[in-house]
């Protein structure tokens, strides 16, 4: 069932962005974990302003394709956490949590409903 309709989606990109930025402060990720999630939220910040959606200030990226990159995105962190971030368990549990809930957003998400 795809509950997560473009309208959310977007809210959720904004505030998936802006958590990759801010919490590795919080919750006290290594250097290279931290940097690299930061550099993740930007990357995801931008990827919300060139989608085909509401949020999207460009709109250069369909919203299917949108949708793919997070996919792709999801799975990687979770290789990730299970390889690069391995040894430290508080950078393995962040980006494994990360790529559980990309994935599930990706999963609910209806990316063939109207964007405009």
């Amino acid at each position: 069932m795809k509950i997560i309709t473009p309208k959310i989606h977007v809210i959720l990109d904004y505030v998936v962005a802006l958590f990759l930025i801010i919490a590795p402060n919080i919750v006290g990720l290594s250097t290279t974990a931290a940097t690299f999630s930061m550099v993740l939220g930007g990357i995801h910040f931008l990827l919300t302003l060139i989608t085909i959606f509401r949020g999207g200030v460009v709109k250069l990226v369909s919203f299917p394709i949108h949708g793919f990159i997070e996919l792709v995105v999801s799975f990687t962190l979770a290789v990730l956490a299970l390889t690069v971030f391995s040894k430290n368990m508080t950078d393995h549990f962040y980006y494994a949590g990360l790529a559980v809930a990309i994935f599930i957003v990706f999963i609910l998400t209806d990316y063939k409903a109207k964007t405009s």
